[in-house]
């Protein structure tokens, strides 16, 4: 699979992706999902402008990530696959697209929302969907950059527990 990294973030593509994460992980492309950034153009354009001209982007819908990813359509490259809520992930996985970890980066505070790290709230329906993806077997870490300790999200928020 060439999915180097499946990181949620609500800021998307940043420092942290373009500078941190990219020297560890030596991606050759970006792909951000999202229906609002895809279908608008002057997010579209803002987002394409913050990866440097030597590694590839691609900003598609949720329904084009999903083709893209089971049509093989960047099998012969390294990705970083970016998206903005837990929510998005479990409708991939829904798709069958195949993730077995996802990076935790950044959910930052919004109304309703309970702090499980500096760099993370949640709220019931992030729970829900995390749970979700944990009964799955999928790997949940909490670590907005590679130097960071991994935070195990799924004990962060007893998912495990009865």
């Amino acid at each position: 699979m060439p999915l180097v990294l499946v990181r949620i973030d609500d800021r998307l593509i940043h420092g942290q992706v373009v500078v941190g994460w990219r020297q560890v992980l030596k991606p050759q492309r970006i792909v951000l999902c999202s229906d609002e950034v895809a279908n608008t153009d002057w997010q579209r354009t803002i987002y394409e402008s913050a990866v440097p001209p030597e590694l590839g982007s691609s900003v598609l819908t949720m329904k084009e990530t999903i083709k893209a990813l089971k049509d093989g359509a960047y099998d012969h490259e390294r990705v970083i696959l970016l998206v903005d809520t837990p929510k998005s992930i479990v409708e991939l996985v829904n798709a069958s697209v195949a993730i077995k970890e996802v990076n935790v980066g950044g959910m930052h505070f919004r109304p309703g929302k309970n702090q499980v790290a500096p760099f993370i709230f949640v709220d019931e329906d992030d729970i829900n969907s995390f749970r979700l993806l944990f009964e799955k077997g999928i790997r949940l870490e909490g670590r907005d950059v590679p130097t960071r300790p991994r935070l195990d999200i799924a004990k962060a928020l007893s998912l495990g527990e009865d």
